[in-house]
């Protein structure tokens, strides 16, 4: 699978994420293949099924953000609705059945979506939350990187710092988790929708 995290600001958000691929027993780095992207209004980055990155990337047009809107209400009536869309158009079932009917565990996604500088966590469900600690983690390895956040001295105000402990935080990850590793990549974005204002670093 891959790490991401997400460190949320006052008026920013940020997303990092490992490089590695990982399909089987073998691994893959490929350049331009990034798992935290940047696609118009949004950032995001998924983790789980490889294919649920892909279309988010590829094929799904996200729906225009109003200079005016209420986030939360737009995530549920707008954004996860396109989305869901999006992958019954090309054939990706987010929340597969074993043969017993029970779910299969090992199948799905989860993702972080920053809009207009706020960071939401969604699950293959398409249900969304937000968390007033500031801190978020997926993937096979976010439970290490959850830990690194949760111990961070983190600022609201402090981009930089955000950004050294968004690296250190996928570092400690790579350490104990066989699926991430590679290069770091992170996307800070700003409430404001002026694209000179947001932050990009690759590590």
């Amino acid at each position: 699978m891959t790490t991401i995290v997400g460190i949320q600001g006052k008026g920013w958000g940020l997303i990092a994420a490992d490089s590695l691929m990982v399909a089987g027993s073998q691994k893959f780095a490929a350049t331009g293949m990034d798992k935290v992207i940047e696609k118009g209004e949004y950032v995001f980055a998924f983790a789980g099924d490889a294919i649920a990155g892909d279309i988010a990337n590829f094929c799904w047009i996200p729906p225009k953000l109003p200079k005016v809107v209420n986030l939360d209400k737009f995530m549920m009536t707008d954004l996860l609705p396109s989305l869901r869309q999006a992958y019954t158009d090309y054939g990706y079932d987010p929340s597969p059945k074993k043969e017993d009917g029970m779910p299969n565990e090992d199948a799905g996604f989860d993702a972080l979506i920053c809009l207009r500088g706020k960071i939401y966590q969604i699950d293959n469900d398409f249900s969304w939350c937000r968390d007033d600690r500031g801190i978020y983690a997926v993937g096979s390895g976010g439970s290490y990187a959850l830990g690194s956040l949760a111990r961070a001295t983190l600022s609201p105000t402090n981009t930089k710092l955000a950004v050294t402990e968004a690296r250190k935080a996928i570092e400690i990850s790579a350490s104990f988790d066989i699926n991430t590793g590679g290069k770091t990549k992170i996307i800070t974005q700003r409430g404001k929708t002026d694209v000179s204002k947001r932050r990009k670093v690759q590590v």
